[in-house]
């Protein structure tokens, strides 16, 4: 007999079912909403990040994090870190490389999903959202002895975090852990150690935010170096900058090596090394054309580690540079003083080279010839011809106006020797009519004229007579005129060359003896006589001479380099160059005076900035 199911109970189990379906749904909707519960049955959320620099080359060693704060990474050598298990959201993901810059991107966190962004970095970048560390102490290079109590001293500061909510943790790769500690209230860590073990130790800075990300700085600190060396002195001197220091007394020396910079920060030049430990001098014979340069020593061990002294600067090392354009210069006969022509504001200027001082300068009026100086019974006075007629005498002692000459024409040059008359070239019209003058200096009227041709002219020593070159006309040609003590011109003769050899009025001199004449920047020799015979040219290869002097004995003189920086030592007759004088400069004027060269020099080939130099020859 069948049992029948009562009416109510398939009622009951029908409104069972019915609220477990409602309930299932309900669940499954309220994890849909809550995005930061993954259900047991969803798979996890993940992030793969790949990190490229500027080259689209990719990054190892990057660290990687997001905001809102999850864990720190680093990249793998193909540039990847996988963030996994990651809550649901929008992220904004970092990447830096120390040294070298950052990157970001942004993504959005889904339900079941796998993420694979790419950030490239942009060089320069740091990131703000990390802690920066700036290392104060020691300075680098970091080299000190075993034993030698060391400096720490860090500035670390980060954008989200207080002083007291970051944590610094200084290690050694070869001693450990050497400090855990917090930045003070001036965001510093400073601390002092002697016990570092004997060794090359790689330091780490490493801070950490309070939001758990972190930053690590290293240094190179050895305590393997020589001990500590002192530089003295750096002392300007009229042959250079001459260097002194302690001797070094431990067993370990090898060698001292003494450098020169112009950037502290930079190594620099070295200039000369010495094996020898007694050796604590050092002469720089050709400091740099600058406003100031820095000194130091660097001491070598017996283990090839090194250590550098304390730096010294020193204020214009090759001398006061001075910024005039010079286009004339004669020297004192007797005095360690130089007369200029400053063409720019047209200024006679009296500069004591040995002291570096102008003494006195007088403005001047037109266009000014070629100057000469000597005492023509009145004491030493400069000789200043111009281009409206005049010839200006000035005192050597204060640049005071003595007397004015009048030649009513333009006047390019002047020439004296002493025996109380100027010679003059001047400019008459025609050209052919008397331009080799010559003026009484006590009475200032024209004693006689003569010659061809407009141009330099050089009174030859120990004589009366007289070489000129001409100038604006073409050939450029050589004329010799003969006078006697008073002034009055007895002969004149014209070269027999026409332009067939080198000549240059802005560049010549007569040899002390008076038997030749060297001129043009080829230092082409000619006879100082009425025949005027050309003897040949200066071996010189690729030089460009300036300027020559002539010192005691005309078998050896000097030629200033244009083009070098040198004067050259020539030997006459054979016009060889025996041996060369380095300088700082390029020497545009050159005088011999009490055994020197003195060197009108311009700082760089083509510059209008100039030093005046001395360079001992005996």
């Amino acid at each position: 007999m069948k049992m029948k199911t009562p009416k109510i109970k398939e009622n009951t189990l029908l409104f069972i079912r019915t609220i477990c379906i409602v309930l299932a749904i309900t669940v499954m909707f309220s994890a849909c909403d809550d995005k930061n519960v993954i259900s047991p049955r969803t798979k996890p959320s993940s992030i793969l990040v790949t990190v490229y620099d500027a080259n689209f080359l990719p990054v190892n060693g990057a660290v990687v994090f997001t905001s809102p704060a999850t864990k720190q990474g680093i990249t793998d050598a193909s540039g990847n870190f996988l963030f996994s298990n990651m809550k649901l959201g929008v992220f904004e993901v970092y990447a830096e490389l120390e040294g070298y810059g950052s990157g970001k991107t942004t993504v959005e966190v889904k339900v079941a999903s796998s993420h694979h962004i790419y950030i490239y970095l942009q060089y320069g970048k740091p990131l703000p959202v990390l802690p920066e560390i700036e290392v104060l102490l020691p300075t680098l290079p970091a080299n000190f002895s075993l034993g030698e109590k060391i400096a720490f001293s860090f500035k670390i500061t980060d954008l989200k975090s207080a002083h007291n909510e970051i944590d610094v943790v200084v290690s050694s790769n070869l001693d450990g852990v050497l400090l855990e500690t917090k930045p003070n209230s001036s965001n510093n860590v400073n601390f002092e150690t002697s016990t570092l073990s004997r060794g090359k130790h790689t330091i780490s800075i490493t801070a950490t935010n309070k939001d758990n990300y972190s930053r690590t700085k290293t240094i190179e600190v050895s305590t393997v170096a020589p001990s500590e060396i002192i530089l003295e002195s750096a002392t300007k001197t009229g042959q250079g900058v001459l260097l002194q220091w302690q001797k070094y007394t431990k067993n370990d020396f090898k060698r001292y090596e003494v450098y020169r910079t112009e950037n502290p920060l930079n190594q620099g030049q070295m200039l000369a090394s010495f094996s020898d430990a007694d050796t604590i001098q050092y002469l720089d014979k050709l400091p740099l054309l600058v406003s100031e340069t820095y000194y130091y020593v660097r001491i070598i061990n017996t283990e090839d580690q090194f250590r550098n002294s304390n730096q010294i600067k020193v204020i214009e090392p090759a001398g006061k540079v001075w910024n005039y354009r010079i286009s004339d210069a004669v020297h004192h006969p007797t005095e360690p003083i130089i007369y200029i022509i400053d063409s720019t504001t047209t200024r006679l200027i009296a500069i004591d080279y040995v002291n570096q001082t102008e003494l006195y300068s007088r403005n001047l009026e037109g266009r000014i010839g070629k100057i000469d100086i000597g005492d023509n019974g009145f004491g030493v006075e400069i000789y200043v011809p111009n281009n409206s007629g005049f010839i200006h005498a000035y005192s050597a002692n204060n640049l005071s106006l003595q007397t004015s000459i009048i030649t009513g024409l333009n006047t390019i040059s002047v020439a004296t020797n002493g025996n109380g008359y100027i010679a003059a070239s001047v400019s008459p019209s025609p050209w052919w009519e008397q331009p080799l003058r010559t003026y009484s200096r006590s009475t200032g009227s024209k004693i006689d004229g003569n010659g061809h041709r407009v141009g330099g002219i050089r009174l030859i020593p120990k004589t009366d007579n007289i070489i000129s070159i001409s100038t604006g006309t073409s050939p450029t040609k050589m004329e010799y005129s003969e006078l006697n003590s008073s002034g009055e011109i007895l002969s004149f003769k014209e070269s027999s060359y026409h332009g067939h050899h080198p000549l240059n009025a802005n560049i010549f001199r007569a040899s002390n003896s008076g038997e030749f004449v060297v001129t043009s920047n080829q230092g082409a020799i000619y006879d100082a006589n009425s025949g005027m015979l050309y003897k040949g040219m200066i071996d010189r290869g690729n030089l460009e001479f300036s300027d020559f002097a002539f010192g005691n004995d005309d078998n050896i003189f000097y030629a200033g380099t244009s083009n070098r920086n040198s004067i050259q030592i020539v030997r006459y007759p054979q016009l060889t160059r025996s041996d060369e004088i380095l300088v700082k400069g390029f020497p545009k004027f050159i005088f011999f005076f009490n055994g020197e060269i003195i060197s009108v020099s311009r700082t760089a080939q083509n510059a209008h900035t100039y030093i005046f130099e001395r360079v001992s020859v005996e």
